[in-house]
């Protein structure tokens, strides 16, 4: 009679902690490829111009006016842009040109810091 085959528990354990380990290796090994396939596209996207401060297009302000409703200040190309952005559409509300940009004070607690933004903007007549 054989004295390993009388006792199965030995010759389970090593197997599960064996199959655990490369599981958590290969899980281990996915994430890192995926971690870095993001961190390459955000760089490629980043490169083209695509989003960030460097593009072509940069959103300098936004005010919420209703849930899915809101307001954006953005540059073109060094033109001012004011556009009303709500579920169904994109509006052009004003065209602003080629205006200096204000001073914005980035302090967070400060209300109407928007609105004190669109003042400094208006064309005056």
């Amino acid at each position: 009679m054989n004295t390993m085959s009388s006792d199965p528990s030995v010759l389970v354990t090593p197997d599960l902690w064996i199959t655990l380990l490369k599981s958590a290796a290969m899980l281990s090994i996915v994430l890192a490829v995926v971690i870095c396939v993001l961190l390459l596209i955000k760089r490629l996207f980043h490169y083209r111009g695509g989003y960030g401060e460097h593009g072509v297009i940069r959103m300098l302000a936004s005010c919420y006016v209703a849930p899915k409703e809101r307001i954006l200040l953005i540059d073109v190309m060094g033109e001012k842009i004011l556009i009303g952005v709500t579920t169904q559409s994109i509006t052009c509300l004003a065209n602003m040109g080629k205006v200096k940009e204000p001073e914005i004070i980035n302090d967070p607690a400060s209300r109407g810091a928007f609105m004190n933004l669109l003042k400094g903007l208006r064309i005056k007549e």
